[in-house]
């Protein structure tokens, strides 16, 4: 019997292959929201957060160099002797007589003077004088007690150190020029936008998240732990300062199309509409006539100014001649704080007629927007001035602790399960944060240091003292990059930190007789707040880079802690 086989007719023939059908992909990608494919969308990610990341650094930047920046006028007194005593012996008359008997104002120049206040702590004049067929700047700092006067470098105007501008600039990338300035209002922008979309995104958990704060845990949590919370309490600062910061760097760019616009061109229409009066016609005559004392300006100021305003800058337009007039810029007094106040008036030069005159107390909109902008920004309070730059300090050290813990919590997130898979761009990011950011906490108190070591009447000095912040930070970003981990260079860099900032009070202390006992006895709250501030900062650093202890495990099986598998802030109990 035959065994039966299967006919050969009787098999299948093989489906034809079918085209793959976009179909599902495309529903999928529809699905997901994307609008490109994955490997496009991947592409835009990692080009976003790499981007987020940087501008990070420049936030850091900022609202490090501006808690500094805050104590403008103190950090001037630290840095120079010569001006530390802020008691007003000299009227503006006795300080400008000397020197318009060496040097006079050329006829039909402008003569700017200013009194002491807030960052200045002395007498600033500036005028031209001719010298023949030319003219010469003359520009003196005057010590208001004792009538010293200090020749300032070019670049601070205000002294022989440049301690003080290096990081008031710092603060908004001054340094770099205008497009340094513009480029910190974008990064102000992008704040701004981080802000908004922090809050959405943590809406549901600020509950939770506003009282959970473990410092003992692993680095990942702890670090996420403090982001969330100091950046909650931070947060109306973050937004007061993104929105003024904007403002304050790009007004240029924003009035710029206004005045093309609005004022025809004119910026002086823009000016009139923001002091609330049109600036009357000033042209030189070509007649000579005598001007009265600055001290007469200031008795036949407005009535509606008595025990509200007080002059700070006065500007005689066309010095000598009988149609020169004198630009008054007001400040409100202590017992009459406001916001948006910001007095301006018109004096006749030969006379003291009142021309033009606004009230302290109603101002004009734009005006008293521009005002309450910068107050704010300045945390010029009245007398609430001292207590309001100890929070804004206070909270702009956390809010630079939340961008500089949030670039951390970017690598922390991202990293694989094996440590060895780490991208190199993760690890670079990783060792940049801890350049840029650890790297300058460190820069700053070698800049402090050098100012205090140096004569204060180097010539080299403004030089020695660029060196030490930028070239100390430039050797520090390069050094992150060296050794086994980033963990580990932020642990030296926040220690060394913490050990200088505390050598700085006592460095001033040595060389100047300024001891904090010296300085609260005498009343140089200058001082005082300065070295204390340094103090508490360096206990601070270095209680910080004794919590951070990365795993040796990790190390040496990565090469690189936060590339690692997250390493415990402090020893578990059971160990």
């Amino acid at each position: 019997m035959e065994t039966p086989t299967r006919s050969t007719t009787s098999r299948r023939a093989p489906a034809p292959a079918k085209a793959p059908n976009p179909a599902p992909k495309a529903a999928a990608q529809k699905k997901s929201g994307k609008l490109v494919g994955p490997g496009a969308f991947k592409l835009l990610w990692d080009a976003h957060s790499v981007v987020g990341v940087f501008i990070g650094l420049g936030l850091f930047v900022i609202f490090y160099a501006g808690a500094f920046a805050l104590y403008r006028g103190e950090l001037h007194a630290w840095a120079d002797p010569a001006i530390r005593s802020a008691e007003i012996n000299l009227t503006m008359d006795e300080v400008v007589a000397p020197l318009f008997a060496e040097a006079p104002p050329a006829p039909g120049t402008d003569v700017s003077v200013k009194w002491p206040m807030r960052e200045r702590l002395f007498y600033f004049i500036r005028y031209a004088t001719a010298e023949g067929d030319s003219t010469r700047i003359v520009q003196a700092v005057v010590n208001p007690t004792t009538g010293e006067r200090i020749s300032p470098d070019r670049r601070t105007r205000f002294s022989r150190s440049t301690l003080s501008e290096i990081l008031y600039r710092l603060h908004f990338f001054g340094q770099a020029g205008f497009w340094g300035e513009v480029i910190a209002g974008f990064i102000a922008l992008f704040l701004l936008f981080a802000v908004v979309s922090g809050v959405l995104i943590h809406l549901r958990k600020l509950p939770k998240d506003w009282h959970t704060f473990r410092p003992k845990t692993k680095l990942r949590a702890s670090l996420a732990d403090a982001h969330t919370v100091l950046g909650l309490i931070g947060l109306p600062f973050a937004a007061m300062y993104a929105i003024s910061g904007v403002f304050l760097a790009l007004l240029v760019i924003i009035l710029g199309p206004a005045v093309l616009v609005v004022f025809e061109g004119d910026p002086a229409k823009a000016e009139a509409l923001a002091a609330g009066f049109d600036m009357p016609p000033h042209e030189a005559s070509g007649e000579p006539a005598e001007m009265l004392s600055f001290a007469a300006y200031q008795t036949l100021l407005p009535e509606s100014w008595e025990g509200v305003a007080y002059p700070t800058v006065m500007r005689v337009h066309n010095w000598g001649d009988a149609n020169a007039i004198v630009q008054v810029f007001a400040d409100n007094t202590p017992t009459a704080p406001s916001l948006t106040a910001g007095p301006q008036a018109i004096l006749r030069a030969t006379t003291g007629e009142i021309l033009a005159a606004n009230d302290p107390a109603v101002g004009t909109a734009l005006g008293g927007t521009t005002t309450a902008l910068v107050n704010l920004h300045y945390a010029r309070m009245g007398p609430g001035t001292p207590l309001a730059k100890i929070l804004y300090f206070f909270l702009a050290i956390a809010t630079a602790a939340v961008i500089l813990t949030g670039n951390v919590l970017w690598v922390l997130v991202r990293r694989p399960k094996d440590p060895r898979a780490t991208p190199k761009l993760h690890r670079f990011l990783a060792r940049l944060t801890i350049g840029v950011g650890c790297g300058l906490v460190l820069a700053v108190p070698v800049l402090f240091l050098t100012t205090a070591l140096l004569p204060k009447d180097l010539a080299s000095l403004p030089m020695w003292e660029n060196i030490a912040l930028f070239g100390t930070w430039g050797v520090l970003l390069a050094a992150s990059f060296a050794g086994p981990s980033a963990v580990w260079a932020a642990r030296w860099q926040l220690g060394l930190a913490g050990v200088l900032s505390l050598l700085v009070p006592l460095a001033n202390g040595a060389l100047t007789g300024a001891w904090l006992w010296v300085s609260a006895s005498e009343g140089s709250w200058a001082l005082f707040t300065v070295d204390t501030g340094f103090l508490l900062m360096g206990l601070m650093l270095i209680w910080i880079a004794r919590r951070l202890k990365p795993d040796a495990h990790n190390l040496a099986a990565s090469g690189d802690g936060l590339a690692a598998a997250p390493p415990a802030v402090v020893p578990s109990p059971a160990a």
